[in-house]
């Protein structure tokens, strides 16, 4: 049972990562292009990819209710930091607001995935310029519809963090096994959920 919520875990940080990868690389390239044109193509594929964040987060606070106190320490800052480049970067987007803040927005949120990266490695802070840069060769990929390359900077953007994490030993972070059969019934229909509410979003966006 360990292992099904593990493997949920992983494989909705990952969709997030690949998929929200190319939002945060399109935000970063805005000053290289043609910045209303890119908006206004772009626009339907923003937001709907943090449907799965906010899964993946569920799933962590139902499954491992020990594991959040753990990787909120000594990270308080960087998780303010990208809290704070997600509410202006989707704010930026949604309301069509100047292109600086939508750049903005992803340069905080990029970055502070970057940091939290090195969080997890305990490396030095200039590990934390990775995910930016990954972010924007997806972005830049996407742009120019190379679909050849999207799976691959789309697995480059999606690993970093859940490697980084797997080093984590989660023995005794677990919520107890009895609990977790118990939301198994859960975590069996909750990509497919969250598929269907990610088409959603980009459907009604389009309109």
């Amino acid at each position: 049972m360990e292992t099904l919520w593990l493997v949920v875990l992983g494989v909705l940080t990952v969709g997030y990562f690949a998929l929200a990868g190319f939002d945060y690389g399109t935000g970063l390239l805005l000053p290289f292009r043609g910045r209303a044109e890119t908006l206004q193509r772009m626009t339907p594929f923003f937001l709907g990819n943090e449907v799965w964040l906010v899964a993946a987060v569920g799933v962590l606070f139902a499954a491992f209710p020990r594991l959040e106190g753990e990787l909120l320490s000594g990270a308080h800052s960087t998780f303010t930091l990208i809290l704070a480049g997600l509410v202006l970067f989707m704010a930026a987007v949604q309301l069509r607001l100047w292109w600086w803040l939508v750049f903005t927005g992803a340069l905080t949120v990029s970055v502070g995935w970057g940091l939290f990266l090195a969080h997890l490695l305990d490396a030095p802070w200039p590990v934390a310029l990775v995910m930016p840069v990954l972010f924007a060769a997806h972005g830049w990929v996407f742009q120019h519809r190379r679909w050849a390359l999207f799976p691959v900077t789309a697995l480059l953007c999606a690993l970093p963090i859940p490697l980084a994490f797997s080093s984590i030993d989660v023995t005794g972070l677990m919520a107890h096994p009895d609990t977790l059969s118990l939301l198994a019934w859960v975590a069996i229909p909750i990509i497919p959920l969250v598929v269907v509410l990610q088409w959603s979003t980009v459907a009604i966006s389009s309109r």
